[in-house]
């Protein structure tokens, strides 16, 4: 990646900490107005390059600058700021992108997606104003450290398991079965739901074998695999009936499209045939109009 440097800059001395420290403050600073877009598949938060530039000239940034100027370099020029960008990305904490345009989409294998744009990495970082950069750096948040803490708790608690009161083990005992037992009758759900079928696909040869109970072998969640609670084959299957609304919500905009191009096309003919029918003036003077 190849970053255009500012030209007569003087090198200010700054802390290897520097980078991670300008981006914890600047993170979520307001300035930034960040957007959510697609980088790879994964949700990242994306910014204008001048929206960086003016977190970093607030009054935010500017005390901490005036207190610690090797940890927060001082920003009194735009070389200044752009210093501080290269420093960003050089520490792959900051990375250019590309917006990409829903006719560019195709060309990287890429589909539209209705809620956030989708984003490219950049070869090259012009720092101009309208130029896109992603944070390659998220601030970790309380609920991760409880997370941590959670889980650390528990590999303890189980290593700890033989000096556990008898009443606890017990009941631990008992609680491992009845989860045994849930995974049992899941399991015997699906035979049972399995022979039904079987049994009355001959009969219902038209139809598909009539099944019931939840399918919990369907892309769904738990609540949507009762729905239906019971029915005949595939084609009242969940995932089935959902391919089929898929289907008739692309039939309908594919019909709305032609219809579009039915009534912009007699627009077009009308003109063209309009334009037909104008008289052609003739550039040729008449022979009286000719001066001897």
């Amino acid at each position: 990646m190849s970053v255009a440097p500012p030209k007569n800059q003087k090198v200010k001395q700054v802390s290897p900490e520097t980078p991670l420290n300008i981006a914890k403050n600047l993170r979520t600073h307001k300035e930034l107005k960040q957007r959510k877009g697609l980088l790879q598949g994964n949700q990242v938060d994306f910014f204008r390059y001048k929206r960086f530039i003016r977190a970093l000239k607030s009054p935010e940034y500017t005390k901490l600058s005036q207190k610690d100027p090797v940890m927060y370099p001082e920003i009194q020029t735009e070389d200044d700021a752009k210093a501080c960008v290269i420093l960003l990305i050089k520490a792959q904490i900051l990375y250019p992108v590309i917006k990409l345009h829903s006719d560019e989409l195709k060309e990287h294998g890429l589909l539209p997606n209705k809620e956030f744009p989708q984003l490219i990495i950049s070869n090259k970082a012009a720092l101009q104003d309208d130029d896109y950069y992603v944070w390659n750096y998220n601030k970790k948040s309380i609920s991760f450290y409880l997370k941590a803490i959670g889980v650390v708790s528990a590999i303890f608690a189980l290593v700890c398991y033989p000096l556990w009161p008898l009443k606890m083990r017990i009941g631990v005992y008992y609680l491992s079965y009845a989860a045994l037992g849930l995974v049992v009758a899941f399991f015997g759900l699906a035979i049972l739901r399995l022979i039904l079928y079987l049994i009355t696909l001959p009969l219902f040869s038209g139809k598909g074998g009539f099944w019931i109970f939840p399918n919990l072998f369907e892309d769904c969640g738990v609540m949507e695999s009762f729905k239906p609670f019971y029915g005949f084959g595939e084609s009242q299957c969940y995932s089935f009936v959902k391919k089929q609304a898929r289907k008739q919500r692309k039939a309908k905009r594919a019909a709305q499209k032609e219809e579009t191009e039915d009534t912009t096309a007699p627009k077009a003919a009308s003109t063209t045939a309009l334009e037909k029918k104008k008289p052609v003036t003739s550039s040729i003077k008449k022979i009286e109009d000719i001066p001897e």
